[in-house]
């Protein structure tokens, strides 16, 4: 069982925006109103915002493999001059979480981000999402932070979110 991480491309923009479609709608619809996610997916996962993200040279952007197939995707960004990178996207189908994928995404962002000199991680989660969150703070990140979402689209109840962070 092999854990592995796959640099996107833009030749992978099809791939990427199948993926989201797929894994995105059953962990988080409800948020949105009517259950609609599409518009997110779409403002996030487009070719010109994935053109955007990827000629940020100070990020990575990663699908997640297991035993060869795309399983998720992983974003980090390092922000070099404060030392800090943020855990910018992590998204696993939930038909692979439980596993321990999970805690080695983790390990692999924290070595990814001191080889990029990085003292600290950090992210931001829905202040709804308790799973995420239990699992964040089981792995040393603390809330540090707390804001509201400005979507439009999205319920009230869910705007909501923590920052997080963790020194490495």
């Amino acid at each position: 069982m092999k854990l592995n991480l796959k640099p996107i491309t833009l030749a992978n923009h099809e791939v990427l925006l199948q993926l989201m479609q797929r894994i995105y709608p059953p962990a988080y619809k409800h948020l949105w109103i009517n259950n609609d996610c599409n518009w997110y997916i779409n403002s996030q996962y487009n070719l010109k915002q994935l053109t955007k993200e990827l000629q940020d040279l100070n990020a990575n952007y990663y699908f997640v493999e297991y035993n060869n197939k795309t399983i998720g995707i992983l974003r980090l960004v390092h922000q070099k001059p404060l030392r800090t990178t943020k855990l910018h996207r992590l998204y696993l189908d939930q038909a692979y979480q439980g596993l321990g994928l999970g805690q080695q995404l983790m390990q692999l962002s924290y070595d990814i981000a001191t080889d990029n000199l990085s003292k600290s991680i950090w992210l931001e989660a829905m202040d709804t999402q308790l799973q995420a969150l239990h699992f964040y703070k089981k792995c040393g990140f603390k809330i540090v932070d707390s804001y509201a979402l400005d979507f439009d689209l999205i319920l009230d109840q869910f705007r909501g979110m923590h920052k997080m962070t963790k020194q490495l």
